[in-house]
């Protein structure tokens, strides 16, 4: 049932009744809350629906109709928005010679067949990014009221991904005003890949990551990257290309140190990363030490773990003096494998010898922490990984993009990249002018008073909030209240 009814306006007291009414027929608190939550969502829907009915007489009298169009019919729409089904009409408009439109729709960024709003589509990956599709499901219908299908999750999903890709696409070609000013004159940049199992044939998926990043903060008990950027992807090749593109766009590298970090293997040796960063001042590679400490263990599993304790903490003077340590690791051998295995270990300490040094080892003075990449890991593993989860490859792809999107807190540039396209603008001029139309329209039948209202009033904050534990008469207190009023 409708709450309000056309040519009728509900008062602050029709209102107040309406909600003790709510109150007063429920059987406890739960259900009052739930009626109530009922009755503001729909309540809310049926104010936006007569607000975008407006603006949409607005886009057409003040805009399109001074461009030649006319409209061909009106029809009715309904969107899930953040705040609950969203039922409206809107003018089709057609010119000849050009498309029909819905003026409307496209600058509200609903898309043509598509059933959630852009802010919707943001919140189901927000919560699939926790979560599989079917919790997210019941985790979407239980706190936003919105009803969604497991099947549509994961539908979402792959739009989302599908975007995120074409937004990385146009943003590692951007070429900006300015190159991102790194005031150390280093930056790291650092890959490795993590194996997951995939669908089909059983066969594994293996995710390719490369991160750069110009220093660390302290951040309580935490360490944190600073001026990072993340990629990743299953085309090793594909990703590769998109980082190179990104650094020689972004970074003025004739000006820059680079220091890589790679575990040596396929796509992650000394020469991949230099062709990534051609043209910078000086590059220094690096092995990276979790995976030379893990083979060292691995080829040594048979000597004494006090000896490979040791040689692991003096892996500097081993690449120097690595004789007398290969000798005794064999005077552990007991069969013709064991004595392979330090053979084996033996080449890779050689091929690798010039990369093993660190930082400080090699004079290099930066508080940038080499190595973390190993550790950026678990937030892709933590949900791609945990309790048996299986992949196809562009589920996995699409989903990949989904978490470094929402890492980098780019989710909502990509998803309106296709509306505003390369300048990222938040409202264009038609917008502009159709609002001003509709405000104005709906000024003429207020009171003095009441524009002055609304024109004071403020929505306060959008997220976040201060969090403070003391007198509430505190100055920090009173600038919390402060903040989360205006």
């Amino acid at each position: 049932m409708s709450i309000l009814t056309e040519n009728t306006r509900l008062t602050t007291t029709e209102l107040i009744a309406m909600i003790l009414k709510i109150i007063k027929e429920a059987k406890d608190s739960i259900e009052s809350e739930k009626k109530l939550f009922h009755f503001f969502k729909n309540l809310g829907c049926e104010l936006l629906q007569s607000a975008l009915e407006i603006l949409d007489k607005e886009l057409y009298e003040k805009v399109y109709k001074k461009c030649g169009y006319k409209v061909e019919h009106i029809d009715e729409r309904t969107v899930y928005c953040l705040f609950g089904e969203l039922t409206y009409k809107r003018r089709l408009l057609k010119k000849e010679g050009a498309k029909s439109i819905y003026p409307l729709d496209h600058k509200m960024g609903f898309e043509a067949r598509k059933h959630y709003s852009l802010g919707t589509m943001a919140l189901i990956v927000k919560a699939m990014a926790k979560t599989t599709a079917r919790n997210a499901s019941e985790m979407i219908q239980d706190l936003a009221h919105i009803t969604v299908s497991h099947q549509t999750v994961v539908s979402i999903k792959n739009c989302v991904g599908r975007r995120i890709r074409d937004y990385e696409e146009k943003k590692a070609d951007e070429t900006p005003e300015t190159k991102e000013t790194v005031e150390s004159g280093i930056i790291a940049i650092e890959g490795d890949g993590i194996v997951m199992k995939g669908k089909e044939g059983g066969k594994k998926e293996e995710l390719h990551r490369i991160q750069i990043y110009t220093g660390v903060k302290k951040n309580g008990n935490r360490t944190e990257l600073t001026g990072s950027h993340y990629f990743e992807g299953l085309d090793r090749k594909a990703l590769v290309r998109r980082v190179t593109r990104f650094i020689q766009n972004h970074y003025d590298l004739a000006n820059l140190t680079v220091l890589s970090n790679g575990d040596g293997g396929a796509g992650y040796q000394f020469s991949d990363f230099d062709d990534m960063v051609a043209g910078c001042k000086i590059h220094h590679h690096f092995r990276d030490l979790y995976h030379v400490n893990k083979k060292i263990r691995t080829r040594l599993s048979f000597c004494s773990r006090e000896f490979v304790d040791t040689m692991v903490h003096d892996l500097f003077d081993v690449i120097h003096n690595m004789r007398p340590w290969l000798d005794t690791a064999l005077s552990f051998a007991k069969t013709e494998k064991d004595i392979e295995q330090v053979s084996k270990l033996e080449a890779y300490i050689e091929r690798n010898k010039a990369y093993i040094p660190t930082l400080k080892q090699r004079g290099i003075k930066t508080n940038i922490h080499l190595g973390t990449a190993e550790t950026n890991h678990r937030y892709y593993s933590y949900r791609l990984k945990r309790q048996g989860r299986v992949w196809s490859h562009s589920g996995l792809d699409y989903m990949a993009a989904v978490l470094t999107a929402l890492k980098t807190g780019e989710l909502d540039e990509a998803l309106m990249y296709r509306e505003r396209g390369k300048s990222y603008k938040q409202k264009d001029r038609a917008m502009n002018t159709a609002a001003r139309g509709a405000l104005k329209a709906v000024y003429s039948t207020l009171s003095a008073s009441q524009k002055r209202r609304i024109k004071s009033y403020r929505p306060g904050c959008v997220d976040g909030r201060i969090a403070c534990y003391g007198a509430s008469t505190a100055p920090m207190a009173q600038f919390a209240k402060a903040i989360q009023n205006y």
